[in-house]
């Protein structure tokens, strides 16, 4: 069911499915995507109480009255309060990740797990800033759609992407109707983010590592340093697998989401 709440004055979509009075599962999506990115997921999810949102600036929510993963962060903790969630399992997609671990720094109170999915805790290196205001300078002189179609060819593994054009060629229709003001804040903000390894190193909740040995964005060699920095870990490194596992294998995503929920929910 679609809801829509106000954060900082903007309107943010959110999507409420399962059963109420169960620990929250929430679901954040990563660059140029929305809350459909999980939707392969659902029925291995269900029975759950699960929320999704359109983070600021994609899918059906307003653009960010500022870039920032904390605009974000503030966006979640909106959904939570709308629908008195206390505390929750929150599970990020790459960007969707950043997010979560700005969450995380400013409202630790408030998790019961944190799931890291093809995502890091560590600030832009030099040549990845770079990298991202070329993407900027891209989409300002209105080459949107170039710029995403680039951007998700280089995410699955190649063999996947070989044998499934069709899920390649979806996505990227999808990421062609995100705005570009959208698109440039959330670049600027991904630019700007700070280092979390502090906040994973006094995490005192589980921290889930979901990683592709073929991802090209996230390394697995990045995912398994940071896997070093909290107390309670659950890693899995999966074999010929890119950035977007809930593509690649969705049985096997959506068995680790649930199994890692099931085992915040029980501590």
């Amino acid at each position: 069911m679609k809801h829509t709440l106000l954060s900082n004055g903007r309107h943010i979509a959110c999507y409420e499915s399962g059963a109420a009075g169960s620990l929250p599962l929430v679901l954040l999506h990563g660059f140029c995507e929305d809350s459909t990115l999980w939707d392969g997921l659902l029925p291995g999810l269900q029975g759950i109480h699960l929320l999704r949102m359109d983070l600021p600036g994609f899918g059906g929510s307003d653009l960010p009255l500022a870039s920032g993963m904390d605009t974000s962060a503030d966006a979640v903790c909106a959904m939570l309060n709308e629908f008195s969630v206390e505390r929750c399992v929150l599970v990020g997609h790459s960007m969707g990740g950043y997010v979560a671990l700005e969450f995380a720094a400013r409202y630790p109170d408030r998790l019961a797990g944190l799931g890291l999915v093809h995502s890091h805790p560590y600030e832009d290196s030099p040549e990845r800033r770079e990298t991202r205001r070329r993407g900027i300078e891209m989409v300002q002189s209105g080459k949107r759609d170039l710029y995403v179609a680039q951007l998700f060819s280089s995410l699955f593994a190649a063999a996947f992407a070989g044998q499934h054009p069709d899920t390649v060629d979806a996505l990227i229709e999808n990421a062609k109707r995100q705005p570009a003001a959208g698109i440039i804040a959330a670049l600027e903000g991904m630019i700007a983010r700070m280092d979390h390894t502090a906040t994973l190193r006094n995490a005192s909740c589980p921290v889930l590592f979901l990683l592709g040995t073929d991802d090209s964005i996230i390394t697995p060699e990045m995912g398994l340093q940071a896997a070093m920095l909290p107390d309670i870990v659950d890693i899995h490194v999966l074999e010929g697998i890119g950035h977007m596992s809930m593509y690649e294998t969705p049985e096997k995503t959506v068995e680790i989401v649930r199994s890692f929920w099931e085992f915040c929910a029980q501590r």
